[in-house]
């Protein structure tokens, strides 16, 4: 029986999720195991697919334990682009590495073992914050690179990533803030650190410290600079209506003491 699974992000509380590890839990026997399951809910979301026919989400893959580790096998969407995540412990880390054969590139992340996601009733805490850590370093990488050997991407999106950052260091910092918004790999490729770096040598007002993250510097910079614009409106605005104000009494005195009055000369 098909499992609604709505439009909720596994980070969210989706109730496909809640249905898996309720059922997962009876062949989970360690925190790496459960946040596996966290890991494989999130590559759901990401439009992977689990490579065997007919599985709901909220079904368990099968064979996901493996000599090498927990393995959980995908194809992108309904293309032929395949994907695997293998997680495995590794000293006091868990690593989750990420593989697409088609293109031979790696996405990899470490998490260190303890409670940050596990808690003493065994269940899945932070998981937004799991989440975040998960896509961004390998997650949307990978569904990135699988869309591109799909051929699904479009437009700037299907450029690699040096070409987009040359592209970069050619805008003011309001083309980059703008560019950056429109998706998650841009934003990640215009918070390098370069382009603020590259943007704070520009201006000839900031300082620029070695120690110093350039995003933060140049940010507070436009920030206080923006204050003194506000202050200086202000102080314009306020000039122009004494102007005003100076030249309405102006006119009513000539109105009520006409020039040619030789008591009251013009001014």
């Amino acid at each position: 029986m098909a499992v609604d699974t709505g439009g909720k992000l596994v980070e969210e509380g989706a109730e496909w999720f809640t249905t898996l590890i309720e059922s997962a839990k009876k062949e989970i026997s360690s925190a790496t195991e459960l946040i596996a399951f966290a890991i494989h809910g999130f590559m759901l979301d990401l439009d992977f697919i689990v490579r065997e026919q007919n599985l709901e989400k909220s079904e368990i893959p099968s064979s996901w334990k493996t000599s090498a580790g927990i393995v959980f096998k995908y194809n992108y969407k309904n293309t032929e682009v395949q994907a695997q995540i293998t997680i495995f412990n590794l000293g006091k880390f868990i690593q989750i590495h990420g593989f697409i054969p088609s293109a031979s590139e790696s996405f990899t992340v470490c998490l260190k073992q303890g409670d940050e996601f596990v808690n003493d009733n065994f269940e899945l805490v932070n998981v937004k914050r799991l989440a975040t850590i998960f896509k961004s370093q390998v997650g949307e990488k990978m569904q990135h690179k699988s869309r591109l050997v799909a051929g699904l991407e479009r437009g700037l999106l299907q450029l690699p990533d040096d070409v987009i950052h040359l592209l970069f260091t050619f805008m003011d910092y309001k083309s980059v803030i703008r560019l950056s918004l429109t998706s998650s790999r841009l934003y990640e490729l215009g918070m390098d650190k370069s382009i603020w770096r590259r943007l704070c040598k520009l201006n000839k007002d900031i300082q620029l410290e070695p120690n110093q993250d350039p995003y933060t510097v140049f940010s507070d910079h436009i920030r206080r600079q923006k204050l003194v614009d506000e202050k200086i409106k202000k102080m314009r605005a306020m000039n122009f209506a004494i102007e005003q104000r100076r030249r309405e009494m102006l006119d009513r005195n000539r109105r009520i003491f006409p020039p040619h009055n030789p008591f009251f000369p013009d001014f």
